[in-house]
């Protein structure tokens, strides 16, 4: 098959980003960080037995195997294909500039609403600790302050730099994590390192409570793609970028099915977990660990703080994709001179991100349901971006005469869980006001692309311009790479 000019515009490398200079921890970080796992490890088991039972590990397994097969379909294209852009230059490989922008738009919608989460939930988990040392840190004036100073210093430290901000986030993982874990491995050492039969044997366990305690799962472990918003900055990102999508999915997902075990095994069941409004806590004052009750406070703030810093470093670099490639304002694909990183467009999220959690916060809306409505909200976006990677993945490698049965097999099977996730999240319509947040996100993405359509009327050769953003092409095997890449401009 011959790969023709009209397949794919010409590339171009971005020249504003700082090449190559993060290596495959830190490329690893910003996935990791992106997910935020010592908070899902500290809150979600306990939502997910609600459905699952003593099933919940079982329906963290589950998802990881989702979740891995779509790491699968971005690990096909990112040793192929490398940009800033992450899955909105993927799409626009395979479905077009119209396919690119919704991706895209979606992406951003999902990290920007998750950056909220992260706010919110430093908001909550910071309050708790300064009441913990006598300060008044659950006021509505406290939470308000935390919000904003959450959304600034991410946003400040997403300016100085990718490798600082990514690092950070890093170590602030480490720390949360470890505090988590902390707790587990005594309630393990507890109980004699015992095997919980009941938990294996799946007591009182239902299949429709597994299934949908998989959805709650997956939504856990969204962002686990961000790695690859680097592929301007990672080095040797064709290899670096897959390892750490499908490296995060895999180590975050065993620590969610070790937390889901040892928290039930903790509370003695289901039920107990069930009941708890702080599962962590609640088990470290239970086996003797009282004492450190702030150090888990503190772990999970960093741990939220992290993903607000990470989720900004990935809506920022789609943002510069598109504004480089001139569907979004041309500003947004500046770089900041000196660090090398798209500073407008990280400070249009960081007031945007402060925004939102502030306003519900301060007419009502606890900060438990702002990052609840957020990160729903949320998800949408990048299920919508993870469908349209799959669909766009069969017609990509085709192009490169490149498809094999098994990719074809990887797209469907992946297309049909994220449908049943999407499904599920909608039928039976939950209660208000859930019901109206589909809708919400609905409204947010045909705002983007009425935007889209409107540039696409006005400058019809825009279109030309999406997924022109290239690092270090790479040609089909056994083609002439001069049809596939076309003329290049960038380092050697």
């Amino acid at each position: 098959m011959t790969h023709h000019a009209a397949d794919a515009p010409a590339v171009r490398s971005d020249q504003g980003l700082a090449h190559e200079s993060m290596s495959q921890v830190e490329v690893l970080a910003q996935s990791v960080a992106g997910i935020a796992p010592s908070a899902v490890m500290a809150t979600g088991p306990a939502l997910i037995v609600l459905y699952a039972g003593s099933g919940a590990w079982l329906s963290y397994l589950a998802a990881m195997v989702v979740v891995v097969l779509i790491g699968l379909c971005v690990a096909q294209f990112a040793r192929r294909f490398a940009s800033s852009g992450s899955l909105y230059s993927y799409v626009a490989r395979g479905l077009g500039p119209g396919g690119a922008f919704a991706a895209g738009w979606g992406l951003v919608i999902g990290y920007s609403c998750i950056a909220m989460v992260g706010i919110a939930g430093s908001g909550i988990y910071l309050g708790n600790f300064l009441e913990t040392i006598g300060l008044p840190g659950t006021s509505t004036a406290a939470v308000l302050v935390i919000f904003i100073l959450a959304a600034l210093g991410a946003g400040a430290f997403a300016v100085a730099g990718i490798k600082l901000s990514t690092r950070l986030g890093l170590v602030l993982e480490i720390v949360s994590v470890t505090a988590v874990l902390l707790v587990l491995v005594v309630v393990l050492a507890r109980n004699g390192f015992s095997v919980d039969t009941s938990q294996f044997r799946l007591d009182g366990v239902t299949f429709d409570g597994v299934t949908f305690g998989i959805v709650l799962a997956v939504l856990g472990f969204v962002g686990f793609e961000s790695a690859a918003s680097l592929g301007a900055e990672a080095r040797n990102p064709h290899r670096a970028i897959p390892r750490a999508v499908l490296g995060s999915a895999v180590l975050v997902g065993l620590l969610y099915i070790f937390a889901s075990y040892s928290t039930v095994l903790g509370f003695g069941g289901a039920d107990g977990l069930a009941a708890s409004g702080a599962p962590i806590s609640d088990l470290a004052t239970a086996n003797g660990l009282g004492g450190v009750t702030w150090l888990i406070d503190l772990g999970v703030t960093a741990s939220f703080f992290a993903v607000v810093i990470a989720s900004i470093n990935a809506a920022a670099r789609v943002l510069y994709t598109m504004g480089e490639e001139r569907v979004l304002p041309a500003a947004l694909g500046l770089a900041h001179p000196r660090h090398q990183t798209p500073h407008v467009a990280i400070w249009l999220i960081s007031p945007v991100i402060a925004a939102v959690p502030v306003v519900m916060f301060a007419t009502g809306t606890s900060a438990l349901n702002v990052y609840a409505y957020t990160g729903t909200i949320g998800t949408f976006g990048y299920m919508l971006a993870y469908l349209l990677m799959a669909i766009a993945l069969p017609v990509f490698l085709r192009r490169r005469a490149e498809l094999r049965g098994a990719s074809v097999v990887l797209a469907v099977v992946v297309v049909l869980a994220l449908l049943y996730v999407f499904y599920k999240n909608v039928v039976p319509v939950p209660p208000s006001p859930y019901n109206r947040l589909p809708w919400i996100f609905l409204g947010l993405l045909l705002a983007g692309l009425v935007w889209y359509l409107v540039v696409r009327v006005r400058t019809p050769e825009v279109a030309d311009e999406v997924g022109s953003v290239e690092e270090e092409p790479v040609p089909p095997h056994g083609l002439d790479p001069a049809p596939e890449a076309g003329p290049t401009v960038g380092r050697p």
